[in-house]
């Protein structure tokens, strides 16, 4: 064995995790073999720590880590695949002595050499060759410790299963942080993420590079489904970018396709998100909790799906089905259940295409608060398709806009296609709108709706709502009006005008932080 006594490794905190943000990461790693490690150099290890790191994982597990007693201040050091296997098993085999310890890498690891996904997320390497990745973590047990990537990267996990709980961690309810997973390839059944599959404790400051896919519910390209811990706190998932394909069939995210009772912020996806029901950039589907406190989210990847297909996620709230005959329908009781709760902060810069219920931001937002959403790409659908959210009901939503192409046939809009008993303020739509009825330029069927400030590009005849039962007024602006300091002004303080962006029309001010 070798003794690193010159390797070093970086000091790491939760305080360094505050200081990060999902954009922040690098998107030129693509699909390389990750030999390319992201770790900086600053304390050095005990003398007495032991591996060989850079060396392909041979398959086997190691008895012991590198170093370290798994406290806070001396981490588990792991230096080699073989030293991170031995954490799987250890989860795995669920050792009490290892419960609630502190792990840290200290180089990058490589679980298989060689390319094992191409640019376009598909599988090019002998499968028969690669070494499966046993997750840390199984439907049975969970880690429950901390676990510190340091900035490093790990690559070529191949993982090919119909299980669940799949991904580099299987099921957490610890804290894993400051990682990079690349070239790798995830395939599973329900609950399958890139680096986490359940997660009910803190995921932050990760990047997938990887190619994630799923047969069943659940599949994300960062986690799978993110919940709550023992039924009252929260799960939390900060600063996460999704640079890796994702595929499944309901609920499929960028970043996460499942998650409810969750605390996120800064979560970003930029590339092609695929799926049947439920399809999101950055969520599959938000599901029902009046504790959701979800902000900052992006979307610059174009997404395809059937129902319920959104820029930032499929849903928010609501309890959704899909028949056996390909029908979609909703369901949103004014009983504060299965409820939005609150989500500020979302945008979308991606073609959205599906058949039933499609937004630029959600296709389906119940119950619940919504605020400072933007869309600048066209959304394509057939029934309830529109550039901000395909269908509200008992909403409170401020701040939104659309300047993207929306196309549908039935109930069909700039902002909403369906607002049912809303409360909604300060919005506007520059896009063209066009479907065969009930088809507005800002909202395809309004009804009961108290609203204030709506503003609309006029062109030609075209009418603000398809129609308008009980509900408020929408003001037409000509294009120079809108594409001013006074009209930015107009909307509120939450807006702001930059004539060099959004081809001149008002952003929201978030977008220039």
């Amino acid at each position: 064995m070798f003794v690193a006594c010159s390797q070093t490794v970086s000091a790491s905190s939760n305080d360094d995790e505050e200081k990060a943000s999902a954009t922040d990461s690098s998107d030129s790693k693509g699909t390389g073999d990750g030999s390319s490690g992201s770790g900086s150099s600053e304390d050095v290890l005990d003398k007495d720590c032991v591996g060989e790191p850079g060396k392909p994982w041979d398959g086997t597990t190691a008895k012991e880590f590198a170093c370290g007693s798994g406290t806070k201040l001396s981490p588990y050091i792991i230096l080699t695949a073989e030293q991170l296997a031995k954490l799987a098993f250890i989860v795995g085999a669920n050792e009490k002595e290892y419960e609630g310890k502190y792990y840290k890498l200290a180089a990058d690891i490589k679980l298989n050499d060689g390319k094992v996904i191409d640019d376009k997320g598909a599988l090019v390497a002998d499968s028969a060759k690669l070494h499966k990745w046993t997750p840390i973590g199984n439907s049975s047990v969970a880690f429950d410790g901390t676990f510190d990537g340091n900035g490093h990267t790990i690559s070529g996990m191949f993982i090919n299963t119909t299980s669940s709980h799949n991904g580099l961690f299987g099921n957490n309810r610890g804290s894993i942080h400051s990682l990079d997973l690349d070239n790798s390839w995830v395939y599973g059944g329900k609950q399958t993420g890139g680096v986490v599959g359940y997660n009910v404790g803190t995921v932050q400051k990760v990047t997938n590079y990887g190619s994630v896919s799923g047969i069943e519910d659940c599949v994300g390209g960062v986690v799978g489904n993110s919940n709550q811990k023992d039924y009252k706190d929260n799960s939390t998932l900060k600063n996460l970018l999704n640079m890796g394909v994702v595929t499944g069939k309901k609920n499929v995210g960028g970043v996460a396709g499942c998650a409810a009772n969750v605390t996120a912020d800064s979560l970003e996806n930029r590339v092609l998100i695929e799926g049947y029901g439920f399809v999101g950039g950055v969520f599959g589907g938000i599901g029902g909790s009046s504790k959701n406190d979800i902000r900052n989210l992006r979307n610059t990847g174009k997404i395809n799906g059937l129902h319920f297909v959104g820029g930032v996620s499929g849903h928010c709230g609501a309890s959704l089905s899909i028949s056996s005959q390909d029908k979609a329908s909703y369901s949103c009781p004014k009983l504060n259940i299965w409820e939005c709760g609150n989500v500020t902060k979302a945008y979308n810069n991606a073609i959205i295409s599906g058949k039933n219920y499609v937004g630029g931001i959600f296709g389906v937002a119940c119950n619940g608060s919504i605020s400072s959403l933007g869309n600048v790409a066209d959304i394509e659908g057939d029934y309830g398709a529109a550039g901000v959210v395909g269908s509200v009901s008992f909403i409170t939503s401020s701040s939104l806009y659309n300047t993207g192409n929306v196309n549908g046939k039935i109930y069909v809009g700039g902002i909403f296609s369906y607002n049912n008993e809303g409360v909604t303020n300060a919005a506007y739509s520059a896009g063209k709108v066009d479907g065969d009825s009930l088809v507005g330029l800002m909202i395809g069927y309004n009804y009961n709706t108290t609203m204030a400030d709506y503003y609309y590009l006029k062109q030609g005849n075209q009418e603000p709502f398809g129609l308008n039962n009980g509900g408020g007024v929408a003001t037409p602006k000509t294009e120079n009006e809108m594409k001013s300091t006074d009209f930015a002004k107009l909307l509120g303080d939450d807006f702001t005008y930059d004539s060099g962006l959004n081809g001149g029309y008002p952003i929201l001010a978030w977008e220039k932080e």
